[in-house]
């Protein structure tokens, strides 16, 4: 086993053609003859931002894999905090799957090429990660959708249409109260005896109350924002989508039975198997008991950790 060498932060121009985006990377400490195993691109979740990783990535380093996320436009260091939770109504989505593509390419120019590439997505990263490898998966070693979930094209749509009625009145930028109680304020909802409006993100009262504690964190995204999350959903629920990703591309699924997002497990479930109706053969499920959306946050979360590195290590390319 490697240890933690050193993070690194980097930066590279967004695909919307102004932003900066700002990411970072974790090196394991390998000996002079070692080479790394290969590169983990993370893609984290709405409303927070790629350092809440941190304990995960140097798991992963750990185990010999270089480690790299970004925090995406309109997160963490991406933006002004003052735009925290802005994305263009029109296209935001296809920016964030661009910039997925923009530092698998970033790494590309650091981390020879020969290595394998896996990218793991949580929450809202798992549907820009569902749609990207439906466009670039070739060449990648394998994905991980981490608290995923199935929308319908009914609500997807639905979604977008209120997004844009109240952009033309108030504009792409605005925080609507309604629209945000339709999304994440649902999932406050789904937890009957809640503590906190968050108690849906996790059974740990110490992660919650971080979260709640981190101005970087649980900000109220704008209409445009919102409008993104329902197209990138849209897509990536998709038989279309499902049926684009490269059949031979290892996938894992993985979530908490008291999740929201994934339906307490169902949505997750499905998500599985529209992947395997559309053709991919290697396909896994797991869902975690007495866990919520973070489990990678939860007090048993180890056993995730575990779980993941011995997943990636059964999809290492045969000679690396």
């Amino acid at each position: 086993m490697s240890g933690m060498g050193c993070t690194e932060n980097v930066e590279f121009s967004s695909t919307d053609g102004s932003s900066v985006i700002h990411a970072t990377i974790w090196w394991p400490a390998l000996d002079v003859k070692e080479t790394p195993r290969g590169v983990v691109l993370l893609v984290h979740g709405m409303a927070e931002h790629i350092s809440r990783y941190d304990e995960f990535a140097r798991h992963l380093c750990g185990h010999g894999f270089v480690v790299a996320g970004h925090d995406q436009l309109g997160h963490g260091r991406s933006c002004d905090p003052s735009r925290w939770g802005c994305l263009p109504l029109a296209n935001g989505g296809e920016l964030l799957i661009g910039d997925v593509a923009k530092l698998r390419a970033s790494m590309d120019e650091r981390v020879s090429p020969e290595l394998p590439r896996f990218v793991f997505g949580h929450s809202l990263g798992s549907f820009i990660t569902r749609c990207y490898i439906s466009r670039q998966g070739e060449g990648l070693a394998g994905a991980v959708m981490c608290g995923t979930g199935t929308v319908t094209a009914g609500l997807a749509r639905a979604t977008r249409g209120i997004c844009r009625a109240v952009a033309l009145v108030r504009g792409e930028d605005h925080r609507s109260a309604f629209v945000d109680s339709l999304g994440v304020g649902a999932y406050a909802k789904a937890i009957a005896d809640r503590r906190t409006d968050l108690d849906w993100l996790s059974y740990d009262r110490d992660n919650v109350d971080r979260y709640i504690a981190d101005e970087a964190c649980g900000f109220t995204f704008s209409v445009g924002g919102y409008a993104t999350v329902g197209a990138l959903a849209g897509e990536a629920c998709s038989a279309s989508c499902a049926a684009k990703v490269p059949h031979d591309l290892p996938l894992l699924y993985i979530a908490g039975d008291g999740d929201p997002v994934g339906g307490n497990g169902a949505g997750v479930r499905a998500a599985a198997q529209l992947a395997r109706d559309a053709g991919s053969t290697d396909v896994t499920c797991t869902i975690y008991e007495h866990m919520r959306h973070e489990i990678l946050n939860e007090a048993d979360r180890g056993r995730v950790y575990d779980d993941v590195v011995s997943w990636l290590m059964a999809h290492m390319p045969h000679g690396t």
